[in-house]
């Protein structure tokens, strides 16, 4: 009997694609742990260059009404991201605001303008505020605000509208005493002001207001 030894293996054996294969299959896990890194260093990116535009700007630090002079106490500053097109004041400018006057109701912690604030008492030479408490009839607005022109009117008996007294600028509001009433102190010239004040006391005054005056749809 004759023994014949077994053949050795072929060189192109299967195993070796078998090993081919298994390292084919590992790459696209390798791909999937450089994405997490790729995104993580761009979120970080982002961050830095977000952080880098964020400026020093003035807030308000309590609630400011219509008319009130500011103080230094009543501002503040905080670091906000700001876009190159905002009119915000910048902390370095906050003295400047100091001594002007608020035109418009500012809650606590509102970012703030040059536009908010007017210079000096707002009256201008000859003029004189006189205050009047008006109804709804008497208003042309639900919102007067601080700078709008008015004009006069004194309702005579029944009529609606009745003798014209002059012109005059709202030169501040707050909240009356009824439901949808006003208080209303308005800049006239000082040789109106009796007119004025005897039709608010009587009340016979009626506001209409003009055009010009910066309102939205105007």
């Amino acid at each position: 009997m004759t023994l014949t030894a077994p053949a050795p293996p072929r060189r192109d054996a299967p195993t070796a694609l078998r090993l081919a294969g298994a390292r084919t299959r590992r790459v696209p896990w390798v791909a999937l742990g450089i994405i997490p890194i790729a995104l993580g260093a761009l979120l970080f990116g982002m961050l830095v260059q977000s952080a880098s535009k964020r400026s020093a700007v003035v807030v308000t630090a309590r609630p400011l009404a219509p008319g009130h002079v500011v103080t230094d106490a009543d501002l503040t500053t905080f670091d906000v991201a700001v876009d190159g097109d905002a009119a915000l004041v910048p902390a370095a400018r906050r003295g400047e605001l100091v001594g002007r006057r608020v035109v418009g109701s500012l809650p606590a912690g509102s970012l703030v303008g040059f536009g908010h604030f007017a210079d000096g008492s707002g009256l201008e030479a000859g003029q004189v505020v006189v205050g009047a408490h008006l109804g709804p009839g008497a208003l042309p607005v639900p919102n007067l605000r601080v700078g709008d022109r008015v004009r006069l009117l004194a309702a005579a008996g029944d009529e609606a509208l009745g003798a014209a007294l002059g012109q005059a600028s709202v030169y501040l509001v707050s909240p009356g005493t009824a439901a949808g009433s006003q208080f209303v102190s308005l800049a006239v010239p000082q040789a109106l002001a009796p007119a004025v004040s005897d039709a608010a006391a009587a009340q016979r005054l009626r506001l209409v207001l003009e055009g010009g005056t910066g309102r939205p749809g105007r």
